[in-house]
């Protein structure tokens, strides 16, 4: 096969046994996964050993994979329920969802970053968010998932999804203008 393998190929041979494939996954996909669980459950050691239980879930799981979603959505929802399973097991506080009924009237992406261009200040303002708005925001525009595909993730309906990212938007920008008051 000429160029790299695609992420389904690499699943199909995971699912034969072919632990080669699962390496490439893991390098592809473990930095991502491990920042992602690493906002999730705000600690880097616990995002390392829920990116490593995730890739093993991979291995065990990958002959189950029915090609519902990408490949890249299949491995973070496994990491998401991880985390979640982690969280319960920590007795650490669930959010309730916001309303995803409200109308999203908050700047996009790209005035965000063009108003503010302070890259540390923007991670500072991140880390102050709920786990629920870190997961949107890093899931929307650090990986770079559709709402779909952060609402299979994150289990919730699109709806809810999009309040979210509306809502820590809005927390951005409201931290952002203060810390440049």
């Amino acid at each position: 096969m000429d160029g790299p393998e695609t992420d389904h190929d690499l699943l199909q041979k995971v699912a034969t046994g072919d632990r080669l494939a699962l390496r490439a996954l893991y390098e592809r996909y473990s930095n991502n996964i491990g920042a992602f669980v690493s906002r999730w459950l705000g600690d880097p050691s616990e995002a390392s050993d829920i990116t490593h239980e995730t890739m093993l879930e991979v291995w065990r799981s990958a002959n189950r994979f029915q090609g519902r979603s990408s490949v890249k959505t299949w491995i973070f929802t496994i990491a998401r329920n991880k985390a979640i399973d982690r969280n319960r097991k920590s007795a650490r506080t669930v959010l309730k969802d916001a309303d995803p009924e409200i109308e999203d009237q908050s700047p996009d992406p790209q005035a965000v970053t063009e108003a503010f261009q302070n890259a540390k200040q923007v991670r500072i303002c991140v880390e102050k968010l709920s786990p629920a708005h870190k997961s949107a925001i890093h899931l929307a525009f650090y990986q770079d998932l559709s709402y779909v595909e952060i609402a299979e993730i994150e289990k919730r309906p699109v709806g809810t999804v999009k309040t979210r990212i509306m809502h820590a938007k809005k927390l951005l920008m409201h931290c952002l203008k203060a810390a440049m008051a």
